[in-house]
């Protein structure tokens, strides 16, 4: 059986094409122009991630201590009495470091039952009351850090008054960040650009116009501090600070 052949005559007149090949041609030269159409339009980008940094120094010093007075099961009453005027104290030693009041934040204080531990051959906490804790937590907030400091270094003396910190922290904070952070990411964003304008010169293609970007997460970090996070980091050690931004940028390739 013969196979029937539809042809096409051409129009130069010198012949014919069966139609089936010139149908094929026709697909394979669309074909190679949709994909060199979407390598130009698709894929000619490149993506860079650019940074920025800016030393700054903190503005405002958090600092945070707790007090505790041990009480007795049967005299509670006299240690709560003795530990709102060890508050009154405290609060007045603050004060004379020339922090203002409106700065100061008493918590309330906080009683914790402390029990007797079992020996023998029962070792344990036991259902025995022994005592009680009797805990005072003071804040201050201030942007005087060289004031809040200052109390930080003498708060030894408390212990003439028969008061003695379990603990004490200072931190320092920038609050300026929201201001700064336009500004870094623009700066970011240049220095991506600079990026992909070196990375671009060695294959012979330009860059053109910006496709997208996205902005990272600010880092606040220690002077010459690696320590960054996917989720950021807000270092509070040290009143000299760098803030670093980061953005991913796509730039088309002519």
């Amino acid at each position: 059986m013969e196979e029937n052949i539809i042809e096409k005559k051409c129009t130069g007149g010198k012949g014919w094409i069966p139609a089936s090949i010139l149908g094929i041609a026709m697909i394979i030269a669309f074909a190679s122009h949709g994909y060199l159409m979407g390598n130009r339009t698709g894929n000619n980008v490149i993506t860079v991630t650019g940074s920025a940094k800016e030393s700054v120094k903190a503005d405002l010093a958090k600092w945070s201590a707790s007090f505790t007075r041990h009480s007795g099961v049967s005299n509670l009453k006299e240690s709560l009495a003795l530990a709102n005027g060890d508050t009154q104290k405290i609060k007045q030693f603050i004060i004379d470091f020339g922090i203002p009041e409106t700065s100061i934040t008493l918590l309330p204080i906080q009683t914790e039952t402390v029990y007797e531990m079992q020996k023998g051959e029962y070792m344990g906490v036991s259902q025995n009351v022994s005592g009680y804790n009797i805990r005072q937590e003071v804040r201050v907030e201030d942007k005087d850090i060289a004031k809040v400091d200052l109390l930080a270094k003498n708060l030894s003396k408390l212990v003439d008054s028969g008061i003695i910190s379990d603990y004490q922290y200072t931190g320092y904070y920038f609050t300026k960040l929201d201001s700064l952070r336009p500004n870094l990411f623009a700066e970011a964003t240049k220095d991506a650009k600079v990026r992909a304008e070196a990375i671009a010169k060695g294959t012979g293609a330009k860059v053109g116009f910006l496709r997208s970007a996205k902005t990272g997460i600010i880092q606040v970090l220690a002077p010459n501090s690696t320590d960054v996070s996917d989720y950021g980091t807000y270092d509070l050690s040290t009143k000299d600070k760098e803030i670093s931004a980061t953005v991913s940028v796509s730039f088309e390739l002519k």
